[in-house]
């Protein structure tokens, strides 16, 4: 208990730290911000022309479609404002620059995730919350069981992108393999989830994850049964774990391969 309280207190620092840096340009952090929301809102409005023309597909009306990208759009800026690095170490690896971290005193993982922000994602935070509360108007409870759901959501987002980029231990110049992997569950967490079918359905539950954005939220968010945050806490955990197993493989290999070097 006491290794989680440091943990989280350095976790805490770290943010606190990178955000001080963040607003040190508030022009460009509030630019980055705006952009972001702008680019939402353009998607928002393609889904919402596009439900005037088809009221109902495949169970899903409007309100739907802006539920997942609320939940989407939150659970992602939350994870990777604060993991910055989630999806972009990669480069890292390949390159020998993850010595630095090796030689201190912290957990790796958790010190490469949060060793940079990504601003633009504090954009996708404010937007799919503000569009939660305008969509929906929920009642205390709901709004916490959508920030329950949307922060699950963030933390398979984060651990799906540390998968993949975790592949460069083995693949070496592995950035342009993860950031389409990385993509693609962007983009299937952004679509309806019945939309797809057999094996596509199937991937959207394991390997590419984004049916627990882009399915079981809105579920969630219709029926409040316990059972389907249940599901969320456990794909969370899952992916977190298997994050953790992967990347630490990936660290032996890399300390075993003598790709260790001292940087002075």
């Amino acid at each position: 208990m006491g290794r989680l309280r440091v943990e989280a207190e350095f976790l805490w620092a770290y943010f606190r730290a990178n955000l001080k840096i963040a607003l040190e340009y508030r022009v460009a952090f509030w630019a980055n911000v705006f952009a972001m929301l702008l680019n939402d809102l353009i998607w928002v409005t393609f889904w919402i022309f596009f439900f005037t023309r088809f009221p109902v597909v495949q169970g899903y009306d409007v309100r739907d479609i802006l539920t997942i990208w609320a939940v989407a759009a939150f659970g992602f800026g939350i994870g990777v404002a604060i993991f910055g690095n989630c999806h972009r170490f990669a480069p890292i690896i390949a390159e020998g620059r993850l010595d630095y971290y090796l030689t201190l005193p912290r957990p790796v993982l958790l010190h490469l995730l949060v060793s940079q922000m990504s601003v633009s994602a504090w954009g996708d935070a404010l937007f799919g919350l503000g569009l939660y509360l305008i969509v929906v108007q929920p009642s205390p409870p709901a709004l916490a069981g959508f920030i329950a759901v949307s922060l699950c959501a963030g933390a398979i987002i984060v651990a799906h992108a540390t998968i993949a980029c975790s592949l460069a231990f083995w693949l070496g110049q592995a950035e342009g393999v993860a950031g389409a992997i990385h993509d693609a569950m962007i983009l299937f967490s952004t679509y309806p989830t019945s939309l797809f079918g057999g094996i596509v359905r199937v991937v959207l539950f394991t390997a590419v994850p984004a049916g627990f954005v882009a399915y079981i939220p809105v579920r969630y968010l219709r029926e409040f049964a316990p059972w389907q945050l249940g599901v969320m806490i456990a794909a969370a955990a899952f992916y977190i774990a298997l994050a953790i197993i992967v990347f630490r493989q990936g660290l032996r290999r890399y300390e075993s391969g003598n790709l260790v070097s001292v940087r002075v």
